[in-house]
């Protein structure tokens, strides 16, 4: 593929992202500003009947955060302050929106990290040798593990995961400590349950997706020439089935880490007590803070954009008869 083509075609994608994020986070702003929901409902939950009046309070705390101004007023403020890299205020912490998501991002990056390495690694070999070794009493196990992997809720089984290994047995805890190192041993222990019930379902989903793949690619012309030429079998299938199978997979990996793993971290979170911004965006939606709310909708949506242009560009370096000039 030619330079310029690639290049011109990441700059268009990218000026599509530009524009797809910002509708996103449009839409999420005036949704948030039409519902029911105001941050001074969380004041006045919190506010004893006599100490003030409640038309007074609600009248102070949107003055305070801009929400008296007309929707159009507040939507170009918010614009013009995102343009400057003002992200805004978080109204439930007093703190920078920013400051907040730096300070809770790498939590569910590392949950993030773990859980695909785990669900990528296993899927992808058990995959391997189940296409290998079809129809035998491995592979009828492994694809019944998969199925079930596949059916399972995630939040079912971090549940379950809890009360046996963690109330029953006591073999692993559920408590983040957040003074320690990011991947000291004691921590690393307390995220075994949530990898587990993060990666379990797109595990099972690798594995199914490897084994079809291989077994189509097994079948066909190059691999009963290769194996004419005399090539030792674990080249075949590593080298040249493999590397035909992979496309389609990385695919599947890409879309799972843009969208259902990183959608089915926020939850993972809220079930184990993981400081990351699954919590913050749970504990945000429901105190209605809204700098907080747009700017995770938005972070969750150049994730996804700029996700499957990285799996474009891939495909061109694996696959070399893929163009985009």
């Amino acid at each position: 593929m030619k330079k310029g083509g690639l290049q011109g075609y990441v700059i268009r994608r990218l000026l599509y992202a530009i524009l797809i994020a910002w509708g996103v986070a449009t839409c999420t702003f005036i949704l948030l500003r039409v519902g029911p929901i105001s941050p001074a409902d969380k004041y006045l939950a919190n506010m004893s009947a006599r100490t003030a009046d409640p038309s007074q309070v609600v009248a102070a705390v949107e003055a305070r955060y801009g929400l008296d101004k007309p929707l159009y007023v507040q939507y170009f403020d918010w614009l013009s302050n995102l343009a400057r890299g003002d992200w805004g205020w978080s109204f439930s912490t007093s703190m920078p929106v920013m400051e907040l998501i730096q300070k809770h991002w790498i939590y569910s990056f590392q949950l993030i990290l773990l859980s695909m390495l785990f669900s990528a690694i296993l899927g992808i070999l058990i995959g391997i040798y189940s296409a290998v070794k079809p129809y035998t009493k491995t592979d009828y196990l492994a694809t019944f593990f998969s199925f079930i992997g596949i059916s399972v809720p995630n939040f079912w089984l971090g549940i379950m995961l809890i009360l046996v290994f963690s109330v029953q047995l006591g073999w692993f805890k559920t408590y983040y400590d957040t003074g320690l190192t990011l991947f000291s041993l004691a921590n690393l222990k307390a995220l075994v349950l949530p990898v587990i019930t993060l990666g379990t379902g797109a595990m099972a989903g690798y594995t199914r997706y490897v084994r079809s793949a291989m077994l189509e690619n097994l079948r066909k012309e190059f691999v009963r020439t290769a194996r004419a030429k005399g090539l030792p079998e674990r080249v075949v299938i590593g080298k040249h089935v493999f590397r035909n199978a992979i496309l389609p997979i990385i695919t599947i990996i890409m879309f799972d880490l843009s969208g259902v793993v990183f959608g089915g971290a926020y939850l993972t979170e809220i079930i184990f007590g993981i400081p990351g911004l699954g919590r913050i965006s749970f504990n945000a939606v429901f105190a209605s803070d809204y700098p907080v709310v747009i700017t995770i909708t938005l972070i969750g949506a150049l994730i996804v954009l700029l996700t499957n242009l990285a799996t474009d560009i891939v495909y061109t370096r694996l696959d070399p008869r893929i163009r985009y000039d």
